[in-house]
């Protein structure tokens, strides 16, 4: 009896690329910032079209959920003199939720997967968005504390512990991008597999397919989108408050 093994062939963060200047750019990544981009301004158009201070419609009743949480976890982790955050938070929930769920659109190109996969995939968007949201967080630390206080926190509680310190800082936005890029790209990663699992199997292909998608649309995109906009707060509440 021969033992026989199953193999997949699966091709993992491939990209329909071109060059520009030396560099080489992802084409499929750049439509689908475009296209999230273009989401936003609709909405955000019909909002503003249709906005009343009566009874709102479902477009309105959903950006105002939105913006109440944001503000309320504003209040709660810097305080009430910093809502400039929250347009900045609200604008990065939005835009990486949308991100997010492009891949989740059935729209292919012929020897690739996805012609519009989530961009928040790719780490060099999420590393983007982390190194704009760090930069601004310093920005706000020395502009409400002062360069003596902002210098002065990296020798806290010792002076010894300056390198952690530093590393410390360097780790946030390394972290925040790779998590969001880990988790989004992992769910690409299950829709190819999905994709090429034979027939064999019990469930048919499209009814898993299907399951996976809703399942990264009610809970990956949303979590994701929901943890990088929290851990933006948080950040810019220690450049308030001049603590870790």
């Amino acid at each position: 009896m021969n033992p026989s093994v199953l193999a997949i062939s699966v091709s993992v963060g491939d990209h329909i690329t071109t060059k520009l200047f030396g560099f080489t750019i992802n084409v499929d990544d750049l439509i689908s910032v475009g296209v999230a981009m273009l989401i936003m301004f609709v909405l955000s158009y019909l909002l503003v079209r249709n906005v009343t201070s009566g009874v709102p419609g479902k477009l309105q009743l959903a950006f105002e959920t939105i913006v109440e949480w944001v503000e309320g976890q504003v209040r709660a982790a810097v305080g009430e003199r910093s809502t400039f955050i929250v347009p900045l938070a609200v604008t990065l929930f939005i835009f990486i939720l949308l991100c997010n769920w492009l891949e989740l659109l059935p729209a292919t190109f012929p020897g690739h997967h996805d012609a519009l996969p989530a961009p928040t995939g790719d780490i060099n968007l999420a590393a983007a968005l982390a190194i704009l949201v760090i930069v601004l967080v310093h920005a706000t630390w020395i502009r409400q504390q002062g360069w003596r206080r902002y210098f002065g926190h990296y020798l806290k509680p010792y002076a010894i512990f300056a390198p952690i310190n530093v590393v410390e800082e360097i780790a946030k936005p390394l972290t925040l991008a790779l998590r969001l890029f880990g988790n989004i790209f992992a769910g690409g990663i299950m829709l190819v597999l999905i994709a090429d699992l034979p027939a064999k199997f019990i469930l048919p292909i499209p009814v898993l397919d299907v399951a996976w998608r809703w399942f990264d649309f009610v809970f990956v995109g949303p979590v994701q989108a929901f943890i990088f906009t929290l851990l933006t707060i948080l950040y810019f509440g220690s450049a308030f408050s001049g603590e870790h």
